[in-house]
């Protein structure tokens, strides 16, 4: 099967094409045949050699953490799927390798994808749904009526964040380029602010929650922004630096797990029409380098997809 592997860190370079043989699957798993995998802002920090690797690191090395296709074939302990059965889901927290043809993994990762929603909106929806699902709902535990502030709201997480925090019932601002204002507006947000011309940190007081998808100085630059007892959620790294001097604030790192639980309920925000899929630019698998190249840029609207089918 053909697969997309590095042998070493770096640019975008050093990713290519190559044969590899199929997994097979163990009693517990499932084999899909990937028909689309979602390229993930944190593919390109594994790739260039970002992230502590783990003990059993090696190349070559398949990146990617999410995906949607049909199951081929299920291992003889698993009862809630069938070959054919069309699904989608996200890798285990430290395991990578979605974008190759077919991918064995264990059954409780995937669920049933609905037909009304697409391999490449399935794809494009299963990380950054779950992100922003445990980090809005679970973590910062927004409510109808409060105010967030959602950096980098035109990204894959930023787009499912901002149409959550709207359908929770929130008064929604969020930051992004002018190019993304009119893309923003239509998801729903109330308020938008072009972090190129002005400064949030100027405009934004007396809010709820931050939601902060960017890091660095912009973390540090949100927390005045908090009332009282105000919340902020961040997944994107921190400068070493930062360090709050609010202790009436609650600073939170979501711990985003993988379930079927939170698979369940992206499916059913869809099927309500409560959220939509992301804007999507689709690539084949042998234009995966050109869309890393665009990922590297950290100003992609909406998700980038390679497709397999």
């Amino acid at each position: 099967m053909k697969a997309i592997q590095m042998n070493k860190f770096g640019a975008s370079d050093v990713l290519y094409l190559a044969q590899i043989e199929e997994p097979l699957i163990d009693q517990e798993e499932v084999l899909v045949d990937i028909h689309a995998a979602s390229i993930n802002p944190a593919d390109s920090k594994r790739r260039q050699g970002l992230y502590d690797n783990p003990r059993d690191f090696k190349f070559p090395y398949v990146l990617g953490r999410d995906f949607s296709g049909v199951i081929t074939k299920c291992g003889q302990h698993v009862t809630d799927f069938s070959p054919g059965d069309k699904v989608f889901g996200v890798l285990p927290v430290g395991q990578e390798g979605t974008y190759q043809e077919k991918l064995a993994v264990h059954s409780k990762f995937v669920a049933l994808k609905p037909d009304n929603m697409t391999h490449v909106e399935a794809a494009s929806l299963a990380l950054a749904g779950l992100t922003a699902l445990v980090s809005i709902e679970d973590c910062i535990k927004l409510k109808k009526n409060e105010r967030i502030l959602i950096h980098g709201g035109a990204g894959g997480v930023g787009s499912f964040a901002v149409q959550l925090a709207q359908h929770i019932g929130a008064y929604t601002i969020t930051t992004a380029s002018r190019v993304n204002h009119e893309y923003l507006s239509l998801l729903g947000a109330d308020e938008i602010i072009d972090y190129n011309t002005e400064d949030f940190s100027k405009i934004v007081s007396n809010v709820d929650a931050v939601f902060d998808l960017i890091g660095g100085d912009v973390h540090e630059r949100s927390i005045p922004a908090l009332k009282p007892l105000g919340r902020i959620a961040y997944i994107a790294p921190l400068n070493q630096e930062n360090k709050s001097q609010r202790a009436d604030i609650e600073i939170i790192r979501p711990d985003v797990q993988r379930d079927r639980e939170h698979m369940h309920r992206i499916i059913e925000l869809f099927t309500t029409k409560a959220i939509k899929a992301p804007a999507i630019q689709s690539f084949s698998l042998t234009r995966a380098k050109e869309a890393h190249q665009l990922i590297d840029t950290n100003h992609v609207r909406g998700k980038l997809v390679l497709e397999m089918k």
